[in-house]
């Protein structure tokens, strides 16, 4: 059993997109804090920021498991350009919503 503290993100990657979960596990407990803080900033509501961190966490695992992520050393990057994304579809999907009850 390796000692998965001492792997780099992209090795994490790697070894997830082969089917070892308990490397997305690791990555999962390296970013949360990162990437919920982030999320927590733009959307102030904990609720929400819950629900954007969630989604966010689907869309890394679907994007890996469909081999579409590049390793380059930047997963950290990579994963708040994602929590960003989803962030601004959340106010997309807010500001539809509005206007159709309006």
């Amino acid at each position: 059993m390796q000692n998965l503290t001492r792997l780099t993100d992209d090795q994490l990657v790697a070894d997830f997109a082969q089917g070892e979960n308990r490397a997305f596990d690791e990555l999962l407990e390296r970013h949360k804090l990162r990437v919920h803080n982030y999320i927590l900033r733009i959307v102030k509501d904990a609720d929400v920021a819950d629900d954007v961190f969630q989604e966010t966490f689907v869309k890394v695992i679907m994007t890996i498991k469909q081999g579409r992520y590049t390793a380059d050393g930047k997963f950290g990057s990579w994963i708040l350009r994602i929590a960003h994304n989803v962030v601004i579809d959340h106010f997309r999907r807010e500001k539809a919503e509005a206007l159709v009850s309006t």
